[in-house]
């Protein structure tokens, strides 16, 4: 397929009304090809239409923009020179964002709870500048439906890209309502409550439903389009909201994945794992703003450092960067921001041959798509202890990956589980077999009961009514725990899990209370909660299971900005995996390192999280990577004569990486 080998991808966005006639007036397919070439894109993503609802084609069943009224063929002919010049295009459709269906058919529109009744008011939802229409409603279906089979005979497309697969808001329109009722015969649940099976059981339906949504629309789009791609916008699967419904159900409607985040260098590792993890095929792909912050600073370009530092944040994970510009409102583009992203694109081109191999990951990182909520109110997520462990494994340079339910479990010696919730149960007994077939698992949180029976036998009674805890280790781990003892031990801004029927040779650390309840009006100390109760509630606990160790936390220790709390985490995981790094590195936080394996070689990639709009020079880098083959050469990529000394003791390769400057990929042969 064209997206094999495409790493270069553009995105021009034309959410343009039409109410001043100068809108898109100025609109020419030949500059747009030219920018094009000048950037050096191998794919175009081309709207056919977008939020506004207007289509930039002939349409029966919707409206043209006034500005392509008299020149009709003016995106067919795009499409046509695009291709004509070897770059594949991508058509771009709005769906459920669309505010010309949202102000012509007022029955199709999300409804919110509190407007159930209310006759409608013309214009934007609520206020914003976003019209939202359901799709639980027939009609809109219908209409999507001949908007797609319109698209289908206009032009000749590589691939179809829709967006905004997920639920803005709750819907409680009468097609919602009466779905819910005839699947479930309940009525529709109005207060948010992640306590509430009730409320579980809609946010099950929402997923289902868009999952549905996604499926129709790939089916129907690979029927009237033979031979092209679909991908669906996944990025609300990569955020924390739990509402959005944008899950497996959706991504499974992907041929490939991906999604506009811009949510720093951690939260872009994070996504590009993910993303990664999650695809059918690969490359995925990474869409990334060139205006800073966003695309709401409509005239300010990111600096050429920041540009490469994510593209090259990409290329480290051997994914696909599609640059995301905004056209002027009248039609024209900046020549400018293609110059500047053509030089950036030129740096990573020589690269492209080697984005290739599996990712080596010593830990995994679980990361559900359906526990993206906290039953008590504290913060205290999945998706948060997902995102700060990566970010510690980055910095202690441990190689890791985001696993799932979506993913092979097997692929890491070692797994890290935050935080996860009964809406998980239906992946415990593949935890269970990972572990007794002989992988580590560390799981925090006792809102998965089921994993707490299975490998402790050990039941959920409360909650302490403390907000603030410790941690209070044994002897045993005093080493792991650092300067935290039994005297002065590890402190928790949070309330934690009272957990009985652990055997009491498992448990490597217990709880402290503090002397009062901050609900109390009496206290020990005015300004802070001192440890001055024991307990013998467990608080971390270790079993061997099978032919595997599973470790235990009441608390989310791994989702501390704490410094020395993320130390205690890593010192666990060590200690419960017995876990030898296949990466050892002196490499300064601020640098990852990511390892594929090949037939014949091993590619390393160390590439700078660059916060600054001038990249730091990085001092040299000292490498150490366990290799399964007697290694004849290290060498700097792209440069093949570049060679780098090294040494070998049997069963690891030793080098150095010198000089870098926000990217360096280097090849163990």
């Amino acid at each position: 397929m064209w997206y094999e080998k495409s790493y270069r991808r553009h995105l021009l966005d034309m959410h343009i009304d039409d109410w001043d006639p100068a809108f898109l007036s100025e609109f020419s397919g030949e500059e747009y090809v030219k920018n094009l070439k000048i950037a050096k894109i191998q794919s175009a993503m081309i709207y056919l239409q977008s939020h506004v609802g207007l289509c930039n084609y002939p349409t029966k069943t919707g409206k043209m923009h006034n500005a392509f009224i008299g020149r009709e063929d003016t995106f067919k002919e795009l499409i046509s020179s695009c291709r004509a010049e070897g770059i594949s295009v991508t058509g771009y459709y709005s769906l459920i964002y669309n505010n010309w269906a949202y102000d012509n058919h007022p029955e199709w529109r999300i409804v919110k709870a509190e407007d159930v009744g209310k006759a409608p008011e013309r214009g934007a939802f609520r206020g914003s500048r976003y019209g939202l229409v359901c799709p639980n409603n027939p009609d809109y279906l219908k209409f999507t439906e001949g908007q797609i089979r319109e698209m289908a005979e206009y032009a000749e497309l590589d691939g179809m890209f829709y967006d905004m697969l997920f639920w803005p808001h709750m819907c409680y329109c009468s097609h919602c309502c009466a779905r819910y009722l005839k699947e479930t015969g309940e009525e529709l649940p109005t207060v948010e409550d992640w306590s509430d099976e009730k409320w579980l059981l809609h946010m099950r339906k929402r997923r289902e439903w868009m999952g549905e949504f996604a499926n129709w629309v790939t089916d129907l789009t690979k029927a009237l389009m033979p031979g092209v791609s679909v991908e669906h916008n996944v990025a609300f699967s990569a955020l924390p909201d739990g509402k959005s419904a944008n899950a497996e159900e959706v991504i499974s409607a992907c041929d490939y994945v991906g999604g506009d985040l811009d949510r720093g260098v951690y939260g872009y590792s994070f996504t590009c794992k993910f993303y990664r993890s999650i695809s059918k095929n690969q490359p995925f792909e990474h869409m990334f703003t060139r205006c800073a912050p966003g695309l709401s600073a409509h005239t300010q370009i990111k600096s050429p450092d920041i540009m490469k530092s994510a593209f090259f944040l990409t290329a480290a994970h051997h994914g696909a960067t599609l640059l995301i510009d905004a056209i002027d409102p009248v039609g024209t583009m900046d020549e400018r921001v293609y110059r500047q992203l053509g030089e950036v694109f030129s740096e990573l081109i020589p690269y492209e041959p080697y984005y290739k191999g599996e990712p080596i990951e010593d830990v995994g990182l679980y990361y559900s798509l359906k526990s993206k909520f906290d039953p008590h109110s504290e913060g205290y997520t999945n998706y948060l202890g997902v995102v700060k462990t990566l970010e510690t494994l980055i910095e202690k340079n441990i190689l890791c990956g985001i696993t799932g339910g979506f993913a092979d479990l097997y692929r890491h010696k070692a797994i890290v589980a935050p935080c996860l919730t009964s809406e998980d149960d239906y992946d415990t007994e593949r935890l269970v077999k990972y572990v007794r077939d002989g992988g580590t698992l560390y799981f925090s949180g006792a809102d998965n009961k089921k994993m707490l029976k299975e490998f402790f036998g050990a039941l959920v009674e409360g909650r302490t009514k403390e907000t603030v805890v410790y941690v209070s280790p044994k002897t045993v781990v005093q080493d792991e725990f650092e300067y935290f003892n039994e005297k002065y031990p590890m402190n928790f801004r949070g309330t934690a899990p009272i957990v009985r029927g652990i055997d009491e040779v498992d448990v490597l650390a217990t709880l402290t209370l503090p002397y009062t309840a901050r609900s109390e009006e009496r206290f020990a100390s005015i300004h802070s909660d001192p440890p001055g109760i024991k307990t013998d509630i467990p608080a971390v606990a270790i079993k061997k299971f099978g032919k595997g160790t599973v470790i235990w936390s009441a608390l989310s220790i791994e989702s501390t900005d704490l410094y020395d709390c993320r130390n205690v985490f890593v010192n666990l995981l060590k200690y419960a995996s017995r876990l030898d790094s296949t990466l050892v590195s002196d490499a300064a936080e601020d640098i990852e390192i990511t390892a594929f394996k090949t037939e014949s070689s091993l590619l390393v990639n160390a590439v700078l999280m660059n916060r600054r709009e001038t990249a730091r020079r990085v001092e040299d880098i000292n490498v150490s990577i366990k290799t399964d083959f007697v290694p004849t050469s290290v060498k700097i990529l792209p440069e093949s004569e570049e060679k780098v000394p090294f040494s070998y003791d049997g069963k690891r390769v030793s080098f150095s990486i010198k000089g870098l400057k926000i990217f360096k990929m280097i090849e163990i042969k």
